[in-house]
């Protein structure tokens, strides 16, 4: 009895830890504020550019050439098509133009803190 009574405690306080986890998982793709807002592109990607030679051959160089030149990593939600502001886009560096699995809290503002990334 002792057993079943432990088993359920812990079944109580793990619905209760996973009830106020905030964070949130976002599947999409890592760009960049220039293309994703239009600033370089028409359409919110990087063909215009690509096509031109402009900023680069392919989307990782367009990406990372836009944020060269001021331009900030963001992460663009593919399925729900919404952009997130990143509070800490270095961690996105690495993986510039890919498909991406993010987990992370948005602040008040709806800027979102990776927690971990990694490629789908």
């Amino acid at each position: 009895m002792k057993s079943l009574s432990q088993l359920m405690v812990l079944v109580l306080f793990s619905s209760l830890v996973a009830a106020t986890d905030p964070s949130i998982v976002v599947i999409g793709e890592i760009s960049d504020s220039q293309c994703a807002f239009n600033i370089h592109s028409t359409d919110g990607s990087h063909a215009a550019m690509i096509k031109t030679h402009t900023l680069g051959r392919n989307a990782e160089e367009c990406t990372r050439t836009c944020v060269q030149m001021g331009g900030k990593y963001m992460l663009v939600d593919t399925v729900n098509n919404k952009l997130y502001h990143l509070a800490n886009p270095e961690r996105a560096a690495d993986f510039a133009a890919k498909r991406v699995r993010v987990r992370g809290v948005l602040d008040g503002k709806g800027v979102l803190s990776i927690t971990t990334i990694d490629t789908r």
